[in-house]
């Protein structure tokens, strides 16, 4: 059932464990079943396993898995401590008779941030929800570990303005858990809470650490005398805007104690062309643990880009796209950049399905490539892979080419990337991360198209 390399990570060991996992080579499947393993053989009391994850989904399907493995009892997976980050160290907080405040909802936290950006900015200033939305993934930025001196002053002072009136409420939001938690550790209250009485800690995805989790966990492994084990992919880093970096992931197997790496190589997904393209792209990123990536399938797959004239022809051929994985019942996804994409993309393939749009709505799913992250369809279009003939990139570009990277290992057998050579009136050029890619550009013209769409 298990591969080599798979069972090297699965069998329990008395080290700490760095295990960088490819896309789709089941990292969170190895990592419940190494929990199982420890488990079962009784090496550490199941009262002493912390498992911590990045949402409460994820939590518990890992609980569910375990409940039903053959070889635990329901007493010992229930003993385990799992849960997110913040609600695993927001119980130890409670436990420790620490000053707790409540949570603020999502609606509070942008009426806050409002008024703070109307306090710097004046009443007459119309603020957008994506302008607050922005306003707090900064602020979680800061928090996380971004230096201060990265923020302007305007910028700094709405930020300051939305922790003062926090404070006034006598108000957290979910930043403030962490950074209580860091505190915890030199509380005199503390050593009476479970958390500290943790030998063994799991982090699942721990290419989504920020500073701030970072330290949280090396202090608790310190504290505890306690191993570790975590699990992620570096290439899989996508979530710099909210201070997640992959260099905790790269340096972990120097900072942890007596730690082991292990690499997952091997790709349960992905037909061969996809993989190959997907591998020629990342190996251009600067910084990462370089690992082979391999296809299990023997199918070669389909990968190509094609150019199309327009947007409007765009939106044809993603309708034959669809119209196919219908007939053949086959899952697909339509891949965006941004939600404004996905929205557009949205509007017109309803006009073109006109009555039939209920029905073929059911079979595809809209995601942004960020949301993308851990699921996977048979048939995947990326759309608008085009930019403008002069424009440079502003933005940390190894994390952009980490997210193309993401999009298009979510394929399973075809992956199809659009690159509209006119958009917004204006003439596009193929986007340079796809020619990093190698992949195959095969022009369309508009009398194939309608070809295709009738068919």
């Amino acid at each position: 059932m298990w591969t080599e390399e798979q069972w090297a990570v699965i069998e329990p060991k008395n080290v700490s464990s760095v295990v960088v996992a490819a896309p789709g080579s089941g990292k969170t499947t190895v990592m419940t079943e190494h929990l199982a393993q420890v488990i079962a053989t009784g090496r550490i009391p199941s009262q002493r396993i912390l498992a911590m994850t990045f949402t409460r989904q994820a939590a518990e399907h890992m609980r569910q898995k375990l409940r039903g493995h053959e070889r635990l009892h329901a007493v010992d997976v229930e003993s385990c401590t799992m849960g997110t980050f913040h609600s695993v160290f927001f119980r130890a907080l409670l436990e420790a008779d620490f000053q707790v405040y409540p949570l603020l909802g999502q609606r509070e936290q942008y009426a806050l941030m409002r008024e703070a950006v109307v306090d710097v900015l004046g009443e007459r200033r119309a603020v957008s929800t994506y302008e607050l939305q922005s306003y707090l993934t900064l602020y979680s930025r800061m928090v996380g570990g971004m230096e201060i001196d990265k923020v302007d002053h305007q910028e700094k002072q709405i930020l300051e303005s939305y922790m003062r009136r926090k404070r006034a409420l006598n108000r957290w939001d979910h930043d403030d858990i962490l950074l209580a938690s860091l505190h915890l550790f030199q509380s005199p209250s503390a050593s009476k809470i479970r958390l500290f009485g943790m030998s063994y800690i799991l982090v699942d995805e721990f290419q989504d650490t920020n500073q701030l989790q970072w330290a949280l966990l090396t202090s608790l492994v310190e504290r505890n005398g306690a191993l570790a084990f975590v699990v992620g992919d570096d290439d899989q880093s996508i979530y710099a805007f909210r201070g997640a970096s992959p260099v905790f992931l790269q340096r972990a197997a120097e900072v942890l104690p007596n730690a082991r790496r292990y690499l997952l190589t091997l790709n349960f997904r992905s037909d061969r062309r996809i993989l190959g393209h997907a591998a020629q792209l990342i190996r251009h990123v600067k910084v990462r643990v370089d690992k082979p990536l391999r296809s299990v399938s023997e199918a070669e797959g389909v990968c190509m880009a094609y150019e199309v004239p327009d947007r409007t022809a765009q939106w044809r051929l993603v309708a034959h796209l669809l119209r196919r994985a219908i007939r053949e019942g086959r899952s697909a996804a339509i891949l965006g950049r941004t939600r404004h994409q996905l929205a557009v993309a949205w509007m017109a393939l309803r006009r073109a399905f006109g009555a039939q749009w209920d029905i073929v709505a059911k079979g595809v799913e809209f995601r942004t490539f960020h949301d993308s992250k851990g699921k996977e369809w048979d048939i995947v279009a990326l759309l608008d892979m085009a930019v403008s003939p002069g424009s440079t990139f502003d933005i940390d570009i190894d994390e952009e080419r980490r997210l193309l990277y993401v999009a298009m290992t979510r394929a399973r057998h075809e992956l199809y990337a659009l690159v509209p050579r006119v958009m917004h009136g204006a003439p596009r050029r193929i986007h340079p991360f796809l020619l990093e890619s190698g992949m195959e550009v095969c022009p369309v013209n508009d009398t194939l198209k309608n070809d295709e769409v009738r068919n």
